[in-house]
């Protein structure tokens, strides 16, 4: 009974945590968040058309791509998917997208193909359902902790550019969203807060009563961390990569990969199926194919 009740605190702790505390160097993720979103600010401009968010969980995105879009579909694997739930309109798995071939301008797929098991059909997959001349943004990451129980790869540098190319993407970014020490900070504060004061049995209790202390602690690493990134800027250990790639038109021969783009930010520090808007003219034509 009492760890039943200890349970459900814990839970509600990191919810509460999560919407209150996320955007402020207090929280142990703070730099994952800022960094994640901020990359998807800087490049929703590129956005157009009907855009697909494929892995859309809450679709916190939406509203940035409001203006910029004519349509906004979600999509998730099932009506349960999601670590806080999900408000997609589309259900399906990402290995067979249930829309049409070329139905959409914009694919967004964050923090996601880490968790499928076979990314490169998932990749072949948002190709398909892109018109020529689409575009995708995706963020996945590099240095990070087992997050989930479908948790299955990490993605180097060029890993999704690469896997991009070899289905008719030419690759026009790979961005960097840290530098090494505050990918070292992001992890030493997932280490001793996360796993250690919020998740070991044990030690949650006595975190509880040191709370501020620990806050305090935390927004010191993300600090420091910040600051050996300026100081010894470095980018070999991104804790995630910003890739932005267009869907090449197969009438016409173009570079796989800008060499030169991808160089330079090598080298640098950042900053099963149902629709319920079926009815709805901007919304692709659902794919009844038999994928089996």
């Amino acid at each position: 009974m009492i760890a039943d009740a200890m349970r459900k605190l814990q839970q509600k702790d990191l919810r509460w945590a999560d919407d209150h505390l996320s955007w402020t160097p207090f929280h142990p993720g703070f730099w994952v968040r800022r960094r994640i979103e901020g990359a998807i600010v800087s490049q929703c401009k590129l956005a157009h058309g009907v855009l697909l968010d494929v892995g859309c969980g809450q679709k916190p995105y939406e509203k940035l791509f409001a203006k910029y879009t004519d349509h906004y579909i979600g999509m998730e694997y099932s009506a349960t998917a999601g670590y806080r739930g999900n408000s997609a309109e589309v259900y399906g798995d990402a290995a067979a997208i249930p829309l049409s071939a070329g139905s959409v301008d914009t694919i967004l797929c964050t923090e996601v193909l880490e968790h499928v098991p076979d990314p490169d059909r998932v990749i072949s997959e948002i190709a398909r359902v892109l018109r020529p001349g689409g575009i995708a943004i995706c963020t996945a990451p590099f240095f990070y902790p087992v997050h989930d129980r479908f948790d299955f790869f990490r993605y180097s540098p060029d890993g999704v550019a690469t896997i991009m190319q070899r289905h008719g993407f030419e690759v026009q970014e790979v961005m960097p969203l840290s530098g090494s020490g505050v990918t070292l900070a992001i992890m030493f504060n997932l280490f001793w807060f996360d796993i250690g004061f919020m998740w070991t049995r044990w030690l949650y209790p006595i975190g509880l009563v040191l709370r501020p202390l620990l806050l305090l602690l935390a927004c010191c690493v993300n600090a420091g961390g910040w600051i050996f990134e300026k100081l010894i800027p470095s980018s070999q250990m991104s804790f995630n990569h910003l890739t932005i790639a267009r869907r090449r038109d197969s009438r016409v021969d173009v570079p796989l990969v800008n060499q030169k783009r991808l160089q330079s930010h090598r080298s640098s520090t950042p900053g099963r199926c149902q629709s319920s808007n079926a009815s709805s003219g901007n919304v692709p034509c659902i794919d009844t194919r038999d994928r089996s």
